[in-house]
């Protein structure tokens, strides 16, 4: 299984026990922070790194310490970086999290993504060197949209499967602009507050969870819905599965979806069952928000096992 995960490259900067919420011209502190690597398309690379997969990644970092930082990372995760580019004169992208116990606050400067894009090298690499393609963050990455449908039309020509996590469109208007990809996705995971708003955007009505999933899921070949701490969703052919979520002591859910994501992807990359993929995603998702940012907690394959193994059976005690 050999992947190749096009995208953002990004620092993240967690706090967490913050004593409120930010104030204009008042100051706040925080019981814990951390510096880590960030970005979804990362997360879910060294996911997939961790659980076994060989992993490519084709991205951008500015030429500073935060881009040394993100190069030393990817390269100690094993993953091939022959295809990061250094952009002299530019800087790195970074998110601010503000973590608190119900929910998380995210602000993000953009650096070098916003102009990152492929080429024909890039192309003719991931086509050589891979059998499946991941893009996460669409809307954060606003020249590689112009050209993500050409990479999508091409890599898919050759036989490579191709998932797509958007994320959330900071702008609220773009929402459109993945209809054209939608044919060319074979796994689309979005979690339940974008299912919710592709699916008013493109029928321009409201409807519970499972006709927004009942109607997105005839535009994909595979949707899959996180619903966090209630699980996760898929709907394909028709047919819909839904696994619950593992119960864990959330100290961070920085990055969990993207652990999931990595989860699922290694499961059906490897052939398993829709619901065993579910099993694996929500096991990876757990397992990072036991820990502060995306990665720490991400785990190997041994690791994993066992911890699906003690909770099926704490769940289901002979």
């Amino acid at each position: 299984m050999n992947v190749s995960v096009v995208g953002e490259l990004n620092v993240d900067i967690i706090m967490r026990g913050i004593n409120g919420f930010p104030e204009l011209d008042k100051e706040k502190l925080a019981e814990e922070g951390r510096i880590t690597l960030g970005s979804s398309s990362a997360i879910c690379a060294v996911g997939l790194s961790r659980l076994g997969a060989k992993v490519n990644f084709i991205g951008a970092i500015g030429d500073d310490i935060l881009g040394e930082y993100i190069l030393r990372f990817l390269n100690n995760e094993r993953i091939n970086t022959i295809r990061v580019r250094r952009q002299t004169n530019a800087n790195t992208g970074f998110t601010v999290s503000l973590t608190y116990p119900e929910n998380r606050a995210l602000i993000t400067y953009a650096g070098v993504m916003e102009d990152f894009t492929i080429n024909e090298e890039d192309i003719e690499f991931i086509s050589s060197n891979s059998n499946h393609l991941h893009v996460s963050s669409f809307f954060l990455q606003k020249r590689l949209q112009q050209d993500i449908k050409d990479l999508f039309s091409k890599v898919k020509d050759i036989g490579l499967t191709i998932s797509l996590d958007p994320g959330w469109d900071p702008e609220d208007k773009n929402w459109f602009k993945l209809k054209e990809l939608f044919p060319l996705v074979d796994i689309l995971f979005l979690n339940e507050i974008e299912a919710q708003r592709v699916y008013s955007t493109l029928y321009r009505e409201d409807a519970n969870l499972d006709r927004i999933a009942e109607i997105l899921s005839k535009e994909v070949k595979a949707l899959i819905v996180k619903l966090g701490e209630k699980g996760a969703l898929a709907m394909i052919d028709s047919n819909r599965y839904y696994m619950k979520s593992f119960k864990v002591d959330v100290v961070d859910t920085t990055g969990a979806g993207d652990a999931f994501n990595a989860g699922f992807l290694y499961g059906r990359l490897n052939g398993y069952s829709i619901d065993k993929c579910l099993l694996v995603g929500n096991a990876c998702g757990a397992l990072s928000c036991t820990g502060i940012g995306g990665t720490t907690n991400l785990p190997t394959l041994k690791g994993l096992e066992e911890f699906i193994r003690k909770s099926l059976m704490k769940q289901s005690p002979l």
